[in-house]
């Protein structure tokens, strides 16, 4: 993974960037067995060109971003909504763009090599849980 950070001048704004490669070892390893996850011929048979990265894989990068810059104590305070919006095959390098502003967050995940959006959302931390 590779990550990077860049601060908007003249704002509180911050952005981050992590690139993930979802190699089909990778796509195996977080898929159960039988389907056009983890299953060439399975995805062949349903028209798809590879195996298919699971949605939360693929936003992956993106919250591993959200809990360097808010902490652990997000995933018990915090919402995030995301829409998946574009596949991602095997071999393929995803990169994540988190903009935190304060207590809220913007994520666009897209692929490297085309630059087509696959993963777009939202995110928030609050001070309570159930806030």
């Amino acid at each position: 993974m590779d990550v990077g950070r860049d601060v908007h001048a003249g704002s509180a704004m911050t952005g981050r960037t992590r690139t993930l490669t979802l190699s089909a070892e990778r796509l195996r390893w977080y898929s159960r067995r039988g389907n056009f996850h983890a299953d060439p011929d399975t995805a062949r048979d349903l028209g798809l060109p590879d195996l298919v990265a699971q949605g939360m894989q693929v936003a992956g990068p993106a919250y591993g971003l959200l809990l360097d810059e808010w902490g652990d104590e997000w995933l018990t305070t915090g919402m995030i909504e995301l829409a998946f919006v574009g596949m991602v095959t095997a071999e393929e390098t995803v990169e994540a763009r988190v903009d935190v502003n304060g207590d809220d967050a913007t994520v666009t995940v897209t692929g490297v090599g085309d630059g087509r959006v696959r993963v777009v959302g939202r995110a928030a931390r609050r001070g309570a849980p159930g806030y």
